[in-house]
């Protein structure tokens, strides 16, 4: 296992989730190099392997998607999409958005002003802290 993990929750419907793809993808390729592993959980027994596989192929996720086997309950997530950084003993050094291109419900900028994923992961391969550990989801609540 490498020593840092995001762990991003994903809904194949949310419409915000979709949006965030092309963010997810960038930062996936940036530390590819790096001991960052990625995993996609899918909240929700609706959602099938063919969701999955659809999702990860409509929007070219190369890390691994999986179904939820518990993490929603251990980090109490809410949202979709909703990020974690944790190490290798599951703890958590960021938790929230991937960056503020949403600001509300809806609402987006032509470019995100904060990019709070790749600055917590950042620091964390540098031997650092997050500047702030927790940030607030935009996204679709998780049921």
């Amino acid at each position: 296992m490498s020593p840092w993990r995001v762990i991003v929750f994903l809904a194949p419907l949310c419409p915000i989730c979709q949006d965030y793809t092309l963010f997810l993808n960038e930062l996936e390729r940036r530390w590819s190099e790096d001991p960052v592993e990625w995993v996609g959980v899918f909240p929700g027994e609706e959602v099938s392997e063919q969701h999955m596989v659809q999702f990860a192929l409509t929007y070219g996720i190369q890390f691994p998607l999986v179904q939820d086997s518990g993490w929603v309950d251990i980090l109490k997530a809410r949202w979709t999409p909703e990020v974690f950084v944790l190490d290798e003993d599951n703890n958590v050094h960021y938790r929230g958005r991937v960056n503020d291109y949403y600001y509300a419900l809806g609402k987006h900028r032509a470019q995100p002003r904060s990019h709070d994923l790749r600055d917590a992961v950042d620091a964390l391969l540098a031997g650092g802290s997050p500047r702030d550990s927790v940030t607030t989801a935009i996204g679709c609540p998780i049921d």
